[in-house]
């Protein structure tokens, strides 16, 4: 069983510090176009070099993002981007957009690929396609259970080329299924904010009334955790461990790669000394790492997803979508300026007139904040969770502490706050200063050597330093005759001593790392070395930077960049979104779900003029097994009509078995190199992405989730109502 990579997110310099520093085996990070996260801080041109030569010098992986929809007129750009970083030996790019992926796989064919979760990938087929388009690693669907990590991790790997499988293990979670949400371009404040395009707005972390006309987060998921389940993760198969977290501060990813470094490790050693049962009997995470990883960030505690099927209201974040941290206690008394002290009765007052002139809160610290050791230092910041309803839609009060005093009793007072709280209020401690402050204090990550040094009478002593991740070794002769000692002999102990003294190099011996072969009563000057271990390192380190120059590959030239730019017409004949409206309309096509239109066939009726079956664009779970039970059926059913297919999982298997297969909007084509990937894969493209704002009768899905939303609608803060369905598979929601 391989030790899965462990996969850190960069936002910028900072970010790459710290990622490389707490462990992370590869880091994934974005430049400034076409990547999901563009509000982060990112990497200019003028930067990347740097950035990707000291990752590499360290001995990490560097992925770029580029995970976007990419629209015709961009393309050009897009692909001499790709050249740009592909010349700078990047490990890997991740990928949204099938149009650019299919000129990569064409022209930069040694780049390797990666399939972002935006893909929407959760089934065997998308997987064989992907791998058929390119791709040598799949990032699936957060959705998916462990049982079918697992099935899909051996399926993968038994492809010819094998395709890894990366799979979150922490972080912020989507509601909808990634690549599929159209609510922020919806509801974003029409601005056209969008998360297939890198700006996502994140209405789903805005509150929305239900049915009952109370107003609550029905859509904000708490945030991934996943390190107490690491040895099942790891006994599934999955080759990368990915951390979520571009748009985090660097402390977060500090803290959290750290973490679940020392697991992975931890689990690596538990299962080399002991096999897999026992060593996943004896895995455990300690309470402060814990508790760390919940006050650096979460929603209101953690969730470990769709690992175990649908956790149902158990996913959401509760009654902040925003970092909720520790549990503190409680407010039993607030102090105004004039030393008045707030009864209960007052919280029917208006909260704007409790607010002014309120300095401090007496706190009663909640049991499990005793039980856990927590403590409230100046310079933390800490938020009052009102139960009122309104509180729901605001912002919460709280602040930096800036004065603290225990008063006894299990209880502290603390302020000044400019915006006061309410008596009962829960407190909560969402920033520690100390903790922040900690988490960059780490040292550079120092690279592994080993070191074998050997001295006989009366030859030259020598001292061979090998680089253990490079595979690369230096071997240094003193010209000084080793001779017998008159007085002292030099034992191992002291040799071993001047050897270990790396320093301010990057190189460490680690603890078994020095192996010591001398004859007894001999003289060997330390000063010697001393000289032969900086001698080593040096060229070490001259043939570390080297190697690192040599991952840049040479990328196209511009007349060769240019030349594909012609071949492909890139940027030329560009469909606008009202000539394909106006294809859709003319095609005649009538959509039906797959489900009414066998339960028709079945029933002997008569299919409406121009129905064709639909496949959703996530088939994942009943559908999918639905498809698998009866597709010999099907495709008798859809040999006049053929069908159409929102999902890359079921297009070879129909095509193959000699059914016509028109492409969905699910498959989000953004321009012509898309619809000419998926025409080669075997689908004429009916209805393009609706980020196009192209639509049927169908209409827009804004988000379609593995979650049961128990609402019939919800009604959005500007007073827009939105439909909540069940599909007819019965196992998704969509909101329109």
């Amino acid at each position: 069983m391989n030790k899965p990579e462990l996969l850190a997110p960069v936002g910028g310099k900072q970010h790459l510090i710290a990622a490389v520093n707490n462990g992370a085996d590869a880091v994934y990070m974005g430049g400034m176009a076409f990547n999901a996260r563009i509000f982060a801080d990112n990497f200019s041109d003028e930067e990347l070099p740097d950035a990707i030569d000291y990752a590499h010098a360290h001995g990490v992986k560097v992925y770029m993002t580029i995970n976007t929809l990419i629209a015709d007129r961009e393309l050009a750009r897009a692909f001499d981007y790709c050249n740009y970083i592909y010349g700078l030996g990047v490990d890997g790019v991740i990928v949204q957009d099938m149009g650019l992926a299919r000129l990569l796989h064409k022209y930069l064919p040694d780049l390797p690929l990666h399939l972002s979760t935006q893909g929407t990938l959760y089934n065997k087929g998308g997987a064989l396609a992907a791998s058929r388009m390119g791709f040598s690693r799949v990032v699936p669907a957060r959705e998916l259970s462990l049982e079918e990590i697992t099935d899909l991790s051996g399926y993968c790997a038994s492809l010819d080329p094998p395709v890894d499988v990366e799979v979150f293990v922490h972080g912020s979670l989507c509601m909808c299924y990634s690549g599929q949400c159209q609510m922020s371009r919806v509801l974003g404040g029409g601005s056209g904010r969008t998360g297939n395009r890198g700006t996502c707005a994140q209405p789903c972390r805005h509150a929305y009334r239900g049915g009952s006309g109370e107003a609550y987060y029905a859509l904000s998921p708490k945030d991934l955790c996943l390190i107490e389940r690491i040895p099942e993760l790891v006994m599934s198969g999955a080759a990368s461990f990915k951390i979520e977290g571009r748009m985090k501060t660097p402390e977060y990813v500090a803290i959290v790669t750290r973490t679940y470094r020392k697991y992975i490790d931890l689990f690596d050693e538990l299962l080399r000394d002991h096999g897999p049962e026992k060593a996943a009997e004896m895995y455990s995470v300690d309470e402060d790492d814990m508790r760390d990883l919940k006050q650096i960030f979460n929603r209101g505690d953690f969730t470990e997803g769709y690992l175990n099927g649908v956790p149902g209201e158990s996913l959401l974040s509760g009654a902040s979508p925003k970092n909720q941290g520790l549990l503190l206690g409680r407010v039993i008394a607030v102090i105004d300026s004039e030393n008045k002290v707030s009864e209960k009765d007052e919280r029917a007052a208006a909260r704007g007139a409790l607010r002014r002139g309120r300095e401090l809160v007496c706190i009663e610290l909640a049991k499990s904040a005793k039980r856990q050791g927590m403590v409230l230092d100046s310079g933390d910041g800490i938020e009052f969770i009102s139960e009122e309803e309104d509180y729901l839609i605001n912002s919460p009060a709280g602040g930096v502490v800036t004065y603290i005093k225990d008063i006894g009793d299990g209880c502290l007072l603390a302020g000044d706050f400019a915006r006061g709280a309410f008596t009962g209020d829960a407190v909560y401690k969402v920033t520690d200063k100390k903790l922040m402050e900690a988490a960059l204090d780490t040292p550079e990550r120092k690279i592994p050597v080993t070191m074998l040094f050997t001295a006989r009478e009366g030859q030259y002593p020598t001292l061979v330093m090998t680089d253990v991740r490079a595979g690369s070794s230096v071997e240094i002769t003193a010209d000084h005759v080793i001779r017998r000692a008159e007085k002292v002999p030099t034992d191992a102990e002291r040799i071993m001593a001047s050897l270990d003294r790396l320093g301010e190099t990057t190189f460490t011996p680690g603890l078994t790392g020095i192996d010591i072969q001398i004859d007894d009563d001999i003289m060997v000057p330390l000063s010697i070395v001393n000289k032969m271990r900086r001698e080593a390192a040096d060229e070490l380190m001259k043939r570390r930077k080297k190697q690192v120059v040599n991952n840049r590959r040479p990328a196209l030239t511009r007349e060769e960049a240019d030349a594909v730019r012609e071949k492909e017409s890139l940027g030329e004949a560009v469909p606008d979104r009202d000539e394909w409206q106006r294809k859709v309309n003319a095609s005649g096509i009538r959509p039906v779900a797959i489900e009414s239109f066998m339960a028709d066939e079945t029933a002997g009726k008569d299919h409406a003029p121009g129905a064709v079956p639909y496949i959703m664009n996530v088939s994942k779970g009943k559908l999918d097994k639905y498809i698998e039970e009866h597709f010999s059926e099907i495709t008798e059913a859809c040999r006049d009509s053929g069908i159409l297919i929102g999902n890359i999982g079921w297009i070879e298997r129909f095509a193959e078995a000699g059914v016509k297969v028109y492409g969905d909007y699910g498959l989000n084509v953004y321009n012509e190199q898309a619809r000419l990937a998926y025409e080669e894969l075997g689908a004429e493209l009916y209805m393009p992405s609706h980020e196009t704002d192209v639509s049927d009768e169908r209409g827009i899905p804004l988000m379609i989730t593995e979650h049961p939303v128990a609402e019939e609608k919800l009604i959005d803060r500007k007073g827009g109502t939105h439909r909540v369905v069940r599909a007819p598979s019965g196992d998704k929601t969509l909101i329109y």
